[in-house]
């Protein structure tokens, strides 16, 4: 759901739009579910690329307007850092075009491209006021069991703890 979302929001901003096949990674205890999608954006565009992309279903639902509108409306919940998206902006990465390690004279020949790459940032931790606050949340949809999406919540809240823990 969430990555047909995400294509179909880049569609038009985005030129040369690849996914990769979703895999399952491991983040601490947990099993994530991963597509990687990637395209050629205008440095210029780069801002309206972030706005059709964030919020993502995977934080405000879909229909996304809608769903947007009635958290705002009856969540009653300052998000503060929940939710959002991280990564790095137009990072400069230079590449040489000589493969050839003797062909010396090739080597002042380089290509710098800008790389933007941009996460869901779906946990986090603050500090605040010396108390550490926990963000974390469960996707759910009209299948979903509460008893299981809450117990997956709090797993997912341990592990944050753990590297909480682990720093002491």
């Amino acid at each position: 759901m969430v990555t047909n979302y995400i294509i179909k929001a880049l569609e038009g901003k985005v030129s040369d739009l690849e996914r990769t096949p979703t895999e399952t990674v491991r983040a601490g205890s947990l099993m994530h579910l991963r597509t990687k999608i990637s395209g050629i954006a205008k440095q210029e565009e780069l801002g309206e690329v972030v706005k059709a992309l964030h919020p993502t279903p995977a934080v405000c639902g879909m229909p996304k307007e809608k769903t947007k509108a009635f958290i705002l409306k009856e969540e009653n919940y300052d998000r503060e850092f929940y939710t959002g998206f991280l990564g790095e902006l137009n990072f400069k990465t230079e590449r040489n075009r000589n493969n050839r390690p003797r062909n010396t004279e090739n080597n002042v020949y380089r290509s710098i491209s800008k790389n933007t790459t941009l996460f869901v940032n779906l946990r986090c931790m603050q500090l605040k006021e010396g108390n550490l606050q926990i963000y974390v949340g469960g996707g759910i949809t009209k299948d979903s069991d509460p008893e299981k999406e809450w117990n997956e919540t709090v797993a997912k809240s341990k592990t944050m703890l753990k590297v909480i823990m682990a720093t002491e």
